[in-house]
């Protein structure tokens, strides 16, 4: 399911196989007047050449009244990536997303503190607000910034839709999740979130060993009480 060769990273540009003749294409809010190639992702797409990369601002820097319209990233050449920000943010997409089956978003998680994601200023881990529906046929990649660990009970919206999120296949499949500490796992739910409609969450659970055996040392810790 993966395929390194169409990226979206909210971290840095990644190493992907692509021809020495690849491309950055700019897009930002305001266009050519603003330093960009494009002021909407679509625009870049359909512009864009294999093994291109388009380099997206992220709304957290650009306040919170610019959004990308509705794009299908599978629209455009093969090896095309999609990169926005230099650490965690929010890219906004006003109108419906499809991820295509070879393409990956890749989200960093650097802490649980998301208030700002609606607003302006600093935001702890990747968001994707999608006003529209989403269409995952690709993979949610999620790694751990280098000093966020986190702990049973840490939850976090990567999307966040005023529709639906659909998919191929089985949900999980679409996920690509960190290793977490011994006795930890993850538990991935499809609720009503933050713009009303579904949201996608990913949990920090008790692995389901764990959750047997502290099961199983409080009856032998109860057994002895009643000695």
């Amino acid at each position: 399911m993966k395929n390194t060769a169409a990226i979206f990273s909210a971290s840095a540009t990644l190493l992907v196989a692509a021809p020495a003749w690849c491309a950055m294409v700019t897009v930002g809010p305001g266009g050519t007047a603003n330093g960009y190639q494009y002021g909407q992702i679509s625009d870049a797409i359909a512009a864009a050449g294999a093994g291109d990369t388009i380099n997206a601002a992220a709304r957290t820097v650009y306040g919170s009244s610019f959004r990308y319209d509705a794009f299908d990233l599978e629209s455009g050449p093969e090896g095309l990536d999609l990169v926005w920000g230099n650490s965690p943010g929010v890219i906004e997409v006003g109108g419906n997303l499809r991820l295509g089956a070879n393409s990956s978003m890749v989200f960093e998680l650097t802490g649980t503190d998301n208030s700002k994601v609606l607003t302006t200023g600093r935001v702890d881990y990747d968001t994707v607000l999608v006003y529209g529906n989403l269409t995952l046929n690709g993979l949610f990649d999620v790694s751990l910034g280098s000093t966020f660990t986190p702990s049973v009970g840490n939850r976090f919206e990567l999307a966040s839709t005023t529709g639906t999120i659909n998919w191929t296949g089985t949900l999980g499949l679409h996920l690509s999740l960190p290793t977490l500490t011994a006795g930890q796992s993850w538990s991935t739910t499809i609720e009503t979130g933050l713009l009303g409609g579904q949201s996608l969450f990913v949990t920090v659970v008790p692995a389901p060993g764990a959750v047997a055996l502290l099961g199983a040392a409080t009856l032998v810790g109860s057994g002895r009480r009643r000695r």
